[in-house]
Parts: C-alpha cells; sequence; structure tokens
C-alpha cells in the first residue's frame, strides 16, 4: 500500500506543479506539459501486434518514449495504460532507476506485487482521479452512485475509479467482476482477506442485480448472509453478514461491491 500511496502523491504533486486544475486528466496532454528543454517527452499511440503489450516506457535522465496500444478498445483503460506509464517516467526513469518497461495486464492489475508497479498504478489513479478535483463531486462513500459520478467526470474504468475512491475510504472492500453469471476476477481493498466464492453466480444472486440501464447505478446495499459471497471464517473471527451492492452492464458483465464493519463480525471461541 505504500508504494500505492507514494505513486498517488508523486502524481498529485506534479499535477499542482503544472497547474492541472479542471477534470478529465488527459494523459498526453500532461505528457506534452512535462515535454520540455531539459527533458524531452513524446508520448504515441502504437499498434503493437501482441495484446498482451499494452504500453511500453524507456528512455533516461534527459528524455523518454512512451508508447500506447492503440488497441486498447475502452477510452478509460487506455488513459489508465498512458498514465501508467507516465509514472514509469516521473517516478522511474527520469532518477534512473530503471531505463524500460513493458507492461501489460498483469502490471496493471492491482494484485500485482512488484513495488515499481504498485507505485505506477498509484501514480495513475492519482493523476487521472485527484482527490483534490474530485472531493467535491460526492460524499466520499464508495457506491456506485458516487463510483459512476467520479468516473464520468474523470473519463476513468468504475474498477480504476473503485481502487481510487477505496484508497480514501479505507474500509475493506472488494469488487468482484463476473461475466454471463460465470467468475471471472476480484479486485480486494484495505485487507480485505476473506476467501472469495469464485462459483457461478447463483439465482439470489442474480436477482438482486440492479440493471443500471433502467435503474440507474445504485447508492444503498443490501445486507447479505456473508457465507453467499466469501468464506466467513478467518482465525477468531466469523464474519456474519456483509454489505452487498451488484450491478448489471454491458456484455453480460456484473460488477459486485462487498464491504464490511465492525457490527458484521462476531467472535469465534471455537476456532
Amino acid at each position: 500500500m505504500i508504494h500505492i500511496q507514494n505513486g498517488i502523491a508523486e502524481a498529485e504533486s506534479l499535477l499542482e506543479d503544472l497547474g492541472f486544475n479542471t477534470l478529465p486528466i488527459k494523459p498526453f496532454e500532461v505528457a506534452r506539459s512535462i515535454h520540455c528543454d531539459d527533458f524531452k517527452l513524446a508520448m504515441e499511440l502504437h499498434p503493437f501486434n501482441s495484446e498482451s503489450i499494452l504500453g511500453r516506457a524507456e528512455g533516461n535522465s534527459k528524455a523518454a518514449l512512451v508508447y500506447i496500444n492503440s488497441n486498447i478498445p475502452d477510452e478509460g483503460r487506455l488513459n489508465f495504460t498512458a498514465a501508467h506509464e507516465l509514472g514509469h517516467v516521473c517516478m522511474h526513469i527520469m532518477p534512473m532507476v530503471r531505463t524500460s518497461f513493458e507492461c501489460g495486464k498483469n502490471e496493471l492489475s492491482a494484485s500485482f506485487d512488484d513495488p515499481v508497479e504498485q507505485e505506477a498504478n498509484g501514480f495513475a489513479s492519482g493523476l487521472l482521479i485527484p482527490k483534490s478535483l474530485t472531493a467535491r463531486l460526492t460524499d466520499g462513500e464508495v457506491n456506485w452512485f458516487n463510483i459512476d459520478i467520479v468516473a464520468r467526470a474523470c473519463e476513468t474504468s468504475l474498477e480504476a475509479t473503485y481502487r481510487r475512491m477505496a484508497y480514501n475510504d479505507k474500509s475493506p472492500s472488494v469488487m468482484i467482476i463476473h461475466q454471463n453469471g460465470q467468475f471471472k476476477r476480484f479486485v480486494p481493498m484495505n485487507g480485505f482477506d476473506h476467501f472469495i466464492e469464485k462459483g457461478p453466480l447463483s439465482r439470489e444472486q442474480r436477482a438482486g442485480l440492479v440493471d443500471i440501464k433502467k435503474d440507474g447505478f445504485p447508492s444503498d446495499f443490501d445486507e447479505v448472509d456473508a457465507s453467499d459471497w466469501v468464506n466467513p471464517h478467518t482465525k477468531y473471527v466469523t464474519l456474519s453478514k456483509i454489505y452487498c451492492s451488484s450491478i448489471l452492464l454491458n456484455d453480460g458483465f456484473s460488477y459486485t461491491l462487498l464491504t464490511y464493519d465492525d457490527d458484521c463480525l462476531t467472535e469465534d471461541e471455537d476456532r
């Protein structure tokens, strides 16, 4: 977490130094502002032959060249990739920590444990979703209604926006992704360490999906049995209930937010 926070702080300081004070933040515009006589920086779209390469950055203390895969179909993911590579430029190439990076889905994943990639991911979050510009948009609660507001203002993906807002919230939470009812992956935040059940959505879970096209993004959570979603047991503690909010998106994707507080926990003296 410390590496992510370092990246966030570095990006927000850069935006202040460069005078960026309106949303959305465009990584290509930031790159042009960084470019100067003392440090030459070029960022370009490039159609990589391999779909596994999302971005590449290389250079030294005097100059850097960044390529972003032009085949990334989603604008929010393209922006995050570009901001991630800028993080490498500012935090690693300019100070000569390393001179080259080639990043794919693993490096841009929230669960990737390389400190250098965590710093770049934190930088991307801080650059695209700076707290100084987004704090006034919502009450700060991590729910789908607020995530949607911030994501639209910043032109970022729901996942990237959730991650950034969760950094500030500090409550344990997780976003679980399914497609056509089948488990895809999950994004845990702030010490959410309960084992996620990776099976398909149950009939009851499907029934709880909110279709955002018809009903919009919800701000509320349902209180459900924790065992519906996770293994509720950890050492000495049982998660008896959990707060859940699930939405139905395009192409059969569904996203679920889970979170809990002390009221959800019971001590298990037998464990």
